[in-house]
């Protein structure tokens, strides 16, 4: 499986000194190193060939040099977020939506017994609160796997933009380590007996690295109302980075395009290749 490498810098010195696990040799700048991704330990990449690239039993690196917990605790107290997107509480909001429903089902079956002394509905009327949380169980279950969450359009990635970083949920990669970010929206039809309907996939961040690594995350909203802020705040960062704006979905375009026109930074918008003419979207 192919690996992560990293030439370290002077904007490294949190990593430079580091001792190798197997050589015992000091980390030195414009060395080429590997992080594990489970233990974050750093190592020649000589050595990481020489472990079969193979550590904490797996073979997974990270895409770009880890930052000091420590340090990040610092800087935040410090820095303000210039931007963030946050996922919405679904699942959690599927619980309550759940036991209300159960309760207000047992409210009718309630009234039914007051009208006709039944045995059998007495009985389903005391066991409604039992039968709520096992079903508010179930639908939570069923809300936390991945194939809803995809379809409703929620993640865990929780992003934030600073001026010299981006947090991904628990993952924070320096602008340092950056050379392109590009924000994508896909939109999809989805055939119905009266008329198609044109849908929003998750949009989604692909992050270049310098050392020719990349990564994709997916976004926590499908909302581009939602997103507005977040391209505003993107368009900050293109003033150190390039920024590549795509958007199969119009008004989300026409936002890009008002930012591209406002903005002195570097940013670039793709051309979609479908879906332009149609202005029906949500």
């Amino acid at each position: 499986m192919p690996y992560h490498t990293h030439k370290l810098n002077s904007s490294h010195s949190h990593i430079i000194g580091r001792t190798d696990p197997i050589t015992g040799d000091s980390v030195k700048e414009n060395d080429k190193v590997v992080f594990c991704a489970v233990c974050k330990s750093c190592f020649l990449e000589d050595s990481w060939v020489y472990m079969n690239e193979n550590h904490c039993e797996q073979s997974q690196t990270l895409y770009a040099v880890p930052v000091l917990a420590s340090k990040l605790v610092a800087r935040k107290t410090k820095e303000e977020v210039i931007a963030e997107l946050k996922h919405d509480k679904i699942v959690v909001q599927a619980v309550l939506a759940t036991l209300t429903l159960s309760f207000l089902a047992a409210f009718s079956v309630f009234k039914q017994t007051i009208y006709q002394q039944d045995s059998d509905t007495t009985i389903a009327f005391a066991l409604s609160p039992i039968i709520s949380v096992i079903l508010s169980f179930i639908v939570g279950s069923l809300t936390a796997t991945d194939m809803f969450n995809e379809f409703v359009g929620y993640t865990k990635n929780d992003v934030r933009l600073f001026k010299n970083r981006i947090e991904i949920g628990a993952e924070t990669f320096l602008l340092n380590d950056i050379k392109q970010i590009k924000y994508q929206r896909e939109m999809y039809i989805q055939k119905g007996k009266n008329m198609d309907q044109h849908l929003s996939h998750i949009p989604f961040l692909l992050i270049y690295f310098k050392n020719d690594n990349f990564l994709k995350r997916n976004l926590a909203t499908k909302s581009h109302k939602k997103t507005q802020q977040f391209l505003v705040g993107l368009e900050k960062i293109s003033h150190f980075k390039d920024i590549f704006f795509y958007s199969e979905n119009p008004k989300e375009l026409q936002k890009m395009r008002d930012i591209k026109y406002r903005s002195k930074g570097s940013i670039q918008i793709g051309q979609p290749r479908k879906l332009l003419n149609d202005n029906s979207f949500w």
